[in-house]
């Protein structure tokens, strides 16, 4: 109090400041809204990107192959099932990781080459 009379500022009546705060709250929420509605536009714009098409379609079909039910063969009474059960689990894994890399590759390039065109 002794600061504003050193400064020579009066001090704001209660009311005022009450509407002064009010105004400030209504401020922020519209520009929370606003930022709101400019976050949902641009997540909108970067879900239905080509590029994110692709890469959705690309984890689609990864999944569609993991997924893949295998023809039923008779087992041997020679072959061990347990190792057969591996070698196909890590055949399909590596297969997988070869094309996600490829999904990847294929996501960077088009992404690159839509940022250049958009410059």
């Amino acid at each position: 109090m002794t600061d504003t009379i050193l400064n020579g500022n009066e001090t704001k009546s209660l009311a005022t400041q009450i509407k002064d705060a009010e105004l400030q709250a209504l401020q922020r929420q519209r520009m929370v809204i606003i930022r709101a509605d400019t976050l949902i536009q641009k997540t909108q714009q970067q879900m239905t990107a080509p590029a994110s098409l692709l890469l959705a379609g690309g984890i689609g079909f990864v999944l569609g192959e993991l997924t893949k039910r295998k023809s039923f063969k008779p087992n041997d009474a020679s072959e061990k099932p347990q190792a057969a059960e591996t070698t196909d689990i890590t055949k399909t894994l590596m297969s997988a990781l070869n094309q996600l890399a490829t999904i990847n590759a294929l996501y960077t390039t088009f992404r690159d080459s839509m940022k250049q065109t958009e410059s």
